[in-house]
C-alpha cells in the first residue's frame, strides 16, 4: 500500500463541517457593498446602517420596556437585502446576546424567580425550537412576511392600548425575597410552551408573550419582566440555533449589529431608572403598526 486510504467524512461529520464553512453558510458578499463595485462611500452606508439597526431597537427596546425585534426585522430584511429566515436567526441572537446585562441586573436586585425560570425556559426553548424548524423547513418567505406583519400589527394595537390603560398606574416594585411560591409546575408549562411556539413562527424574542403569561399566572410585574428576560436567553438562542443549522445565520452581519445592541441596551437601561415616558412608548407601538403593515403589504403584492 503507498498509504492509507481516506476515510469517507459520515453525512453527520458533512454537516459538522458546513456549520464552520464560513464560505457556505455566512454570506459574507452582501456584507460589503464594496465587492460589488461600490466605494469608500458604499461601505460607510453599511456601517451607518448598521448603527441605526443596532441603536435604534437597542435602546429603544430597553429603555422603553418594549420589543425592538419589531423594528430590528423589517430593518435587517430592508437595509441589508436580507430574507425574513435570515433576518429571524440574527434578530434572535442578538436578543440572546444583548439581554445578558439587564438579566445580571434583574438577577442582583432579586427580580428572577428561579424554579419558574427553570420550567418556562425549558416549555418555551421546546416551544421555540418547533417554531424555527416549522420556519426553515416549511414556511415560504412570502407566507413568514405576512405571519410577521400581521403580528406586528396586532402586538403594536397591543402596546399602545397597555400604554394608554397604564401609564398613570404605580408599580410596587416587589422581589423573590418577598413572595413565597409561585407558579411553576404544568400549567406554566403549557402556557409557556405555546408561547414558544408562537415565538419560533414570528421570530420574536418572545418577551411580548412571556411577561403577559407571567403575570397572569400572578407573578408581580417586575418579578415576571426579570424570569422572562432571563428565559429568552435560553429560547431566542435555540431560535437561532435551529436557523443556523439551516443555513440562515449571516455571522459577520450578527457580530457587526450585536456588539453595538449590547451597548444600545446597556444605555437604555440607564434611562428606564426613570418613568417610561409613555408618549415615546406610544409612538413605538405606531412605528410597530407601521413596520408591520409595510412587511404585511409587501409580502401581499408578490403573493398577488
Amino acid at each position: 500500500m503507498k498509504g492509507a486510504a481516506a476515510i469517507a467524512p459520515t453525512s453527520a461529520a458533512k454537516r459538522t463541517m458546513a456549520i464552520f464553512d464560513l464560505t457556505k453558510i455566512y454570506k459574507f458578499k452582501s456584507v460589503s457593498f464594496s465587492e460589488e463595485g461600490g466605494d469608500a462611500m458604499d461601505d460607510l452606508v453599511f456601517w451607518f446602517y448598521v448603527l441605526l439597526t443596532a441603536i435604534i431597537p437597542g435602546l429603544l427596546a430597553t429603555w422603553l420596556g418594549v420589543g425592538g425585534c419589531f423594528l430590528r426585522i423589517p430593518m435587517i430584511i430592508y437595509l441589508f437585502n436580507k430574507s425574513i429566515k435570515t433576518a429571524y436567526c440574527i434578530n434572535q441572537a442578538v436578543i440572546a446576546l444583548a439581554t445578558l446585562p439587564g438579566v445580571f441586573e434583574h438577577w442582583r436586585k432579586a427580580h428572577v424567580y428561579v424554579k419558574g425560570l427553570i420550567t418556562a425556559a425549558v416549555a418555551s426553548t421546546i416551544g421555540v425550537a418547533l417554531g424555527a424548524y416549522v420556519v426553515a423547513k416549511y414556511i415560504p418567505t412570502t407566507t413568514l412576511k405576512g405571519i410577521f406583519g400581521v403580528a406586528c400589527i396586532g402586538i403594536g394595537i397591543y402596546i399602545a392600548y397597555n400604554t394608554l390603560k397604564t401609564r398613570k398606574a404605580l408599580v410596587k416594585r416587589v422581589t423573590v425575597k418577598e413572595v413565597e411560591v409561585l407558579e411553576h409546575g404544568s400549567k406554566l408549562f403549557g402556557f409557556m410552551f405555546l408561547a414558544g411556539f408562537a415565538t419560533g413562527l414570528c421570530g420574536f424574542g418572545g418577551g411580548i408573550y412571556y411577561v403577559p403569561l407571567f403575570i397572569a399566572s400572578a407573578y408581580p410585574t417586575h418579578i415576571a419582566v426579570g424570569t422572562s428576560s432571563a428565559q429568552m436567553i435560553a429560547s431566542a438562542s435555540m431560535g437561532s440555533a435551529v436557523l443556523t443549522l439551516s443555513g440562515y445565520m449571516d455571522l459577520f452581519l450578527f457580530l457587526a449589529i450585536g456588539i453595538p445592541t449590547l451597548v444600545a441596551s446597556w444605555v437604555g437601561a440607564r434611562l428606564a431608572v426613570k418613568s417610561p415616558p409613555w408618549l415615546l412608548r406610544l409612538i413605538y407601538a405606531v412605528a410597530i403598526i407601521g413596520a408591520g403593515a409595510y412587511v404585511a403589504v409587501d409580502a401581499l403584492s408578490k403573493a398577488l
